[in-house]
């Protein structure tokens, strides 16, 4: 069977674009968190696979964004002549909205800043107005959907690493999870 687009992995680094991992009836699935920046007055446009908690998801990724926008080397006016337009084609589940919020703060910040992400990553977790990222369900089966799909490193909560298993063979293999409690840790992905 082949792979979908959401479930392949990224040729090549776009900017606004990154791997999501979700976790579905049938095990871990990796999926494609798109982010564009249109010229307009600071709305957020939300379509594709986006349900329940996924758009909340997504309105948290925009206040964090703005909220450290000088961090992360964004102008802060950007966002108030800019839409932002988040599109998930497949993949996440209502279930699902909040692991993927680190994705899509990813995936806003890669957008605003003009910076492409590794395509060899992958995000997990949530990430409430703290910033502190909080653990998520299904590492295990996450992680067997990345090295499926080609991925080297994962991003997960760091309360959640231990749960990743033996990894031994595809640690020697140069794949790794990177464990992550605080949405600063963005400023070392770009």
């Amino acid at each position: 069977m082949a792979k979908s687009a959401a479930e392949s992995p990224l040729k090549r680094g776009i900017p606004g674009m990154v791997t999501a991992l979700a976790l579905t009836p049938s095990g871990g699935v990796t999926t494609r968190i798109e982010c564009l920046l249109l010229s307009g007055r600071g709305r957020l446009v939300l379509t594709g696979n986006l349900m329940g908690e996924a758009k909340d998801s997504c309105q948290v990724a925009l206040s964090l964004a703005r909220s450290r926008a000088r961090r992360f080397g964004i102008n802060p006016a950007e966002f108030l002549r800019t839409d932002v337009h988040f599109h998930i084609p497949e993949g996440l589940s209502a279930k699902d909205g909040p692991s993927a919020g680190l994705a899509m703060l990813v995936a806003l910040v890669s957008a605003m800043t003009r910076k492409v992400v590794n395509p060899g990553l992958a995000f997990t977790g949530e990430i409430p107005l703290s910033g502190k990222i909080h653990a998520i369900s299904g590492l295990p089966e996450k992680s067997a959907a990345a090295l499926k799909a080609g991925i080297t490193c994962i991003y997960a909560p760091k309360e959640n690493v231990s749960e990743a298993g033996s990894l031994g063979k595809e640690k020697e293999k140069g794949f790794e999870i990177a464990g992550v409690d605080h949405k600063d840790f963005l400023l070392g992905v770009f």
